[in-house]
C-alpha cells in the first residue's frame, strides 16, 4: 500500500495503554499485538531513530529510545536541541501522551504535549482539527517524510513504544524554539506537499514498474532528499542531484572532514550511472562505496569473507547505511531500481568527500555485531 497514493483519514488508533488493560488490547483492527510490535521495532531499526533517540543503533542498550543529554552536533542555528525520551514512562517519556497524539507527531509534525488529543485530518492549519497556530517537532526530527508511511506503519512505530520498549525513567529538558515553533521551517515551499506529488515528476521518467514505484515510496519516506537534495519533494528542481553549495546542507564537517552528499541521479558520468543495482544494493545493506567496490554478490559480513573486500572502503558519514541495512532486501533492490530506472539524468559533479586512511573502518566497526538485529526482546525492550 503506498503512502503517496492518498492522504487516508485514520480510521482507528490503538488503544491506549494508560486506559485499557493489556488483555483487551491482543489485536489491533484485526492485527495481533506481537507481530505489530515486531513490525515497528523493524521499522524503528531501519529509519535509525536509536541514532538520535538513544546515540546507539543497538536495542539491547539499558536506556534504548530514552532520549539524550548530550549537545554533541544537535545546534540548529541558535538553538541546541536534545532528542525527546520515547519510552513509556509516563512522567517523563512518551507515556505522557495518548496514541493519536504520537500518530498526529508523526502524520503532521504537531508536538504531542502542546497540541490536542484530537484526530486531525488536514495538514493545513485552521482545517481539520490542525491547531491554527500549530506548535511543531523540533528541526531535526524527520517527520516532514515520516508522514508519508502508510497509516499502518506509524500506528506499528507507535504500538512499539508503547508496549515493546521498555519505560527508562529519564528527564530531557524541554527543547527551544522560535517565536513561530518552527512553523516557517515546515512550509509546502520547503518541505513539499503531503501527499507527495504524483509519479512520475518532471526529474523522474514515465516507464516505473511496480518495483520503481515502491523504490520512489521509499526513498521519500527515509528522507534521502533531505541531504542529496529537494527534501521530500521529487518535483524539486533539486531532486536527489547531489551537493551542489560548500555550506550546510551542502557539506557536513565529520570531524576534521567535510563530506558530501553525492548525485544519485542515473548520470553515466557524474551520478549512479557508473554502477549497477547489484553495487548499489551493496552500498545500502552494507556501506560498501560502490566505486570501489567490484559488482559481485556478497554473502558476509567480514573483510575477506564471502566477496566481502578485505580492505572495504566505506561510504561516509552521515550516509545512514547502518540503519538502512535492516530494510528487507526486495526494499533495498527497490530502491536501487528507482535510482537506476526511475530518475532522469542529471549531470552534476559533486567533489569527493574527505575521509581518514581507513576509508572509516573504525568508524564503522563498532556496527558489526549488532547485525541483524538481537532477537527481540532484548536488553531496552519487552514482550508486549
Amino acid at each position: 500500500m503506498r503512502a503517496s497514493t492518498t492522504m487516508r483519514r485514520t480510521a482507528w488508533i490503538l488503544p491506549l495503554l494508560v486506559a485499557t488493560p493489556l488483555a483487551a488490547q491482543v489485536r489491533l483492527a484485526g492485527r495481533d499485538l506481537d507481530m505489530v510490535v515486531q513490525r515497528g521495532r523493524q521499522l524503528v531499526l531501519q529509519h535509525g531513530c536509536g541514532d538520535c533517540h538513544a546515540r546507539v543503533t543497538d536495542p539491547r542498550h539499558a536506556e534504548w529510545m530514552a532520549g539524550t543529554t548530550d549537545t554533541t552536533g544537535n545546534r540548529i542555528g541558535p538553538f541546541i536541541l536534545l532528542p525527546r525520551n520515547l519510552t513509556p514512562d509516563r512522567e517523563t517519556g512518551a507515556g505522557r501522551w495518548t496514541d493519536r497524539q504520537l500518530f498526529n507527531a508523526v502524520r503532521y509534525g504537531l508536538k504531542p504535549g502542546a497540541n490536542p488529543d484530537v484526530e486531525v485530518t488536514s495538514p493545513v492549519p485552521g482545517q481539520g482539527n490542525h491547531p491554527a497556530s500549530p506548535r511543531y517537532l523540533s528541526v531535526g526530527m524527520p517527520w516532514m517524510s515520516f508522514r508519508h508511511m502508510p497509516d499502518e506503519d506509524l500506528q506499528a512505530i507507535i504500538a512499539y513504544l508503547r508496549h515493546g520498549v521498555k519505560p527508562v525513567r529519564k528527564a530531557i529538558p524541554e527543547n527551544p524554539a522560535p517565536p513561530d515553533f518552527w512553523a516557517s521551517e515546515y512550509t509546502e515551499a520547503k518541505i513539499g506537499p503531503f501527499p507527495v506529488a504524483a509519479y512520475p515528476t518532471v526529474n523522474e521518467t514515465g516507464a516505473g514498474d511496480a518495483e520503481v514505484v515502491r523504490g520512489r515510496d521509499l526513498v521519500v519516506m527515509h528522507a534521502c532528499g533531505e541531504c542529496h537534495g529537494g527534501s521530500g519533494n521529487p518535483a524539486s528542481p533539486h531532486w536527489l542531484q547531489g551537493s551542489k553549495s560548500e555550506q550546510p546542507p551542502g557539506t557536513f564537517a565529520i570531524g576534521p572532514f567535510k563530506t558530501r552528499p553525492r548525485n544519485l541521479t542515473p548520470d553515466n558520468v557524474t551520478g549512479l550511472g557508473r554502477f549497477s543495482e547489484r553495487q548499489l544494493f551493496n552500498a545500502l545493506r552494507h556501506g560498501l562505496r560502490p566505486g570501489e567496490t567490484p559488482d559481485v554478490e556478497i554473502t558476509s559480513r567480514t573483510p575477506g569473507q564471502g566477496n566481502y573486500p578485505l580492505h572495504p572502503k566505506y561510504l561516509a558519514p552521515p550516509m545512514p547505511w547502518p540503519a538502512f541495512r535492516h530494510m528487507p532486501d526486495d526494499e533495498l533492490r527497490a530502491v536501487a531500481a528507482y535510482l537506476k530506472r526511475g530518475l532522469k539524468p542529471v549531470r552534476n559533479r559533486v567533489a569527493d568527500s574527505e575521509g581518514p586512511p581507513d576509508f572509516w573502518a573504525s568508524e564503522y566497526a563498532k556496527y558489526h555485531d549488532r547485525y541483524p538485529a538481537a532477537p527481540f526482546p532484548a536488553g531496552g525492550e519487552r514482550k508486549p
